[in-house]
């Protein structure tokens, strides 16, 4: 070793000695900093996947809701009246853990009533009969809750019309 390198070794020894652990201390004090850091992460990772469960029950809660929907807006299509027979969506391989269902609401009186009705002036589409044709829109208000298999419940409230000619 050349003479120039070894004052400096022998320098940066002597200076190291005269230390006592202080490069030690910040060592450990930035270790603990973040291990603090990574426990605040985790936790805050904790908490996101909690409120992302809470959604997709949510979510799943609305969807069956919209096949109790589905089904009112297609009885009041075919048969004039809507109605909600209440059941099930999915089957066990899509929904391990149980699957969703949906009713009317259970928690409203009348859950599918009528509104009222209205008459419509329409066009004369007959020849040499007089007059324009009418044509009435019954209103039905439909109030339907689908359910999640832990228990989370959406309810939706919706109004349909029915054109019928007279």
């Amino acid at each position: 070793m050349t003479t120039k390198l070894r004052r400096r070794y022998e320098a940066a020894r002597r200076n190291g000695k005269s230390e006592r652990g202080a490069a030690l201390v910040v060592a450990m004090f930035l270790l603990l900093l973040m291990s603090f850091v990574g426990i605040y992460a985790l936790d805050t990772v904790a908490l996101d996947r909690q409120v992302a469960g809470f959604q997709n029950r949510k979510r799943i809660a609305f969807y069956a809701a919209e096949a109790a929907v589905a089904e009112a807006l297609d009885s009041l299509e075919t048969t004039g009246t809507p109605s909600v027979g209440g059941g099930n969506m999915g089957d066990t391989t899509l929904y391990p853990y149980g699957t969703p269902s949906y009713a009317v609401d259970p928690t409203v009186a009348n859950p599918i009533a009528p509104i009222g009705a209205a008459g419509s002036e329409g066009m004369n589409l007959s020849i040499g009969q007089g007059g324009a044709a009418k044509f009435n829109l019954q209103t039905w208000r439909i109030q339907v809750q689908g359910t999640e298999p832990g228990g989370t419940t959406a309810r939706i409230e919706i109004a349909a019309q029915r054109f019928n000619g007279n």
